[in-house]
Formats: structure tokens, C-alpha cells, sequence
């Protein structure tokens, strides 16, 4: 379960959009953003991000909802818990003795494609519970968004997923089945087990 384990415990990645900069109009954009799926305690498999509209990113994503957030293993190698996963080193990092490399496909690689959805404030909104949800979760594994300025506009919106896209070995690329994905849950050991009453946080038609 190499794509739930990476959603729950890496902790940033790129984000490319299409930009809406007219030096780079409709060319990929990419940009490192903080993300969480859910509490330490609680994976849902759905990024959350916290966005300003000064930036860049929340500028494309008004012109087009398109998104994707790319995540590598070797974001691990200074997890800040420590919670690295067996064989990281020795497959992630660089060094002239061994065989460690970014790119190297068993240091695993997931891209998660799909629409950027913000989450709307308000009692009355559909979005309340889940954007208690995931701001609370935010602000838990990334302490320093709390005291980010109020000017800025900062928001929540979540990635709703259409596609994952997968490498942790040699021989090509795996298709993740969606709906496979997200039945998986976090278990008590911090492993991962299908669970088909898990709940669907994607967006409702």
C-alpha cells in the first residue's frame, strides 16, 4: 500500500496547474505546497491544501480546476517523526557508493491528478464539517500555517481524484483503481487495510 502510506506521511509536494501568467499562458506551472489527507491519527487519502489567492497556484486554478500534486519517497529522508519506511536510504538518497536516487523507481513515486475543489465557510455550507475537518488536520501536522497573516486570504480546497499514478519498482508505471484507493484505511500498526465502509470524502454529484 505504497500510495497510502505516502499520501498519509509525506507531508508536501508540487502541485502544477496551468498557468494563467502571460509570459507562460496554458504551460505547465509547478509549485511545492504542504498538504495533509486527514489528523496524524486519521487518513482519508483526499489532500487538503491552504492556499492564499496571492499566490500563484490559486491564481491558475481559477482559470482552470486541473491539478496535479507529485509526491517522492525521498521527502521522507527528513521526516520529522522519523517515520521513515525500510529501504529509504538506501533507495532515496544520493551517495557514490550506492544506488539511491530520487528517480531511482524503487524510491517510489505517486502523482495524484484530478479537480481543485475549495471548501466553502458558513453554517449553511455542505463543506462545514469537512473543512472543520481538514483545516484542524492542517493546522495539527503543520503548525506555522495557525499564525500565517490574515491578509492573505488563505483557504482550504481539497483535490478531488481522478487518476493516481504510480512507481515503486522497476518495469513501468501501475494505474491505481480510485475506488480501490479509497477503501483502504489506516490501521492501529500504521499499515493500511481495505475497508469497504470507509468513508468517501470525494466530491458529491
Amino acid at each position: 500500500c505504497a500510495k497510502s502510506w505516502m499520501m498519509h506521511n509525506i507531508e508536501w509536494g508540487v502541485i502544477s496547474t496551468i498557468s494563467t501568467r502571460e509570459a507562460t499562458k496554458n504551460m505547465p506551472f509547478g509549485n511545492i505546497y504542504s498538504f495533509v489527507d486527514g489528523t496524524c491519527d486519521k487518513s482519508t487519502g483526499m489532500p487538503y491544501l491552504y492556499l492564499s489567492d496571492m499566490d500563484q497556484s490559486a491564481k491558475d486554478l481559477k482559470g482552470s480546476t486541473d491539478v496535479s500534486l507529485a509526491l517522492s519517497e525521498a521527502s521522507t529522508l527528513t521526516h520529522h517523526d522519523g517515520n521513515m519506511p525500510f529501504g529509504v536510504q538506501h533507495t532515496c538518497s544520493i551517495s557514490a557508493s550506492g544506488i539511491g536516487d530520487p528517480e531511482n523507481p524503487p524510491c517510489a513515486r505517486l502523482v495524484v491528478t484530478g479537480k481543485f475543489v475549495p471548501l466553502h465557510e458558513g453554517e449553511d455550507s455542505v463543506d462545514s464539517d469537512e473543512l472543520s475537518f481538514a483545516k484542524r488536520s492542517l493546522f495539527q501536522r503543520h503548525p506555522s500555517m495557525a499564525d500565517w497573516p490574515d491578509d492573505h486570504s488563505f483557504f482550504v480546497g481539497k483535490i478531488d481524484i481522478i487518476d493516481l499514478w504510480l512507481i515503486d519498482i522497476y518495469g513501468g508505471a501501475t494505474v491505481i483503481d480510485v475506488d480501490e484507493y479509497f477503501g483502504l484505511e489506516l490501521q492501529s500498526d500504521g499499515t493500511f487495510a481495505s475497508n469497504d465502509s470507509s468513508t468517501n470524502l470525494r466530491t458529491k454529484t
